[in-house]
């Protein structure tokens, strides 16, 4: 039995423009550091930006509309001083803020940064993010334009499944 969340969890690109409301946000944030973290470290912070000057620079960097479009971008952040696996908790918690998302009738797309395209450095210099913090994602947030269809059952592949060895 998977729970609903995950099933309804699908990317969202195009959002209404609709505020989000601010205790939601703070929902989803909470989501993202309840989520587990190497050693229990807790490092994870998050910059939330509703700005649309800041939105608009933020595409000029990672040339996706849904970052100006969307109603709210969270960027999850670590301190590497403080994480060996930065990548895996930032990563934890981004799954843990898109369910909770999902949950209060959100949407919510992984972007990226790109590394070939030196975007983390980009963000960090727009955002005055400290050097010893590491981002790897955008987290947009907004209601969708158009809700998708949940994973079903059919989606399942059973094949992927290798039992103690490939």
């Amino acid at each position: 039995m998977i729970i609903k969340e995950i099933l309804n969890r699908r990317s969202v690109r195009e959002y209404k423009n609709k505020a989000v409301p601010e205790k939601y946000i703070t929902e989803i944030i909470k989501a993202g550091q309840f989520a587990p973290t190497a050693r229990h470290n807790q490092a994870v912070e998050f910059i939330v930006i509703r700005n649309q000057k800041t939105k608009d620079k933020i595409f000029e960097i990672v040339s996706q509309e849904f970052v100006k479009t969307a109603q709210v971008l969270i960027i999850p952040v670590t301190d590497t001083t403080k994480t060996n696996c930065p990548v895996q908790d930032l990563s934890v918690a981004s799954e843990n803020m898109f369910l909770q998302a999902i949950a209060l009738g959100l949407g919510t797309v992984w972007k990226a940064l790109k590394p070939e395209f030196n975007e983390e450095e980009k963000i960090k210099k727009l955002l005055g993010i400290p050097k010893r913090y590491k981002t790897i994602n955008i987290v947009p947030v907004g209601y969708p334009k158009e809700k998708p269809a949940p994973h079903t059952d059919k989606d399942f592949v059973e094949e992927k499944i290798h039992q103690e060895k490939w």
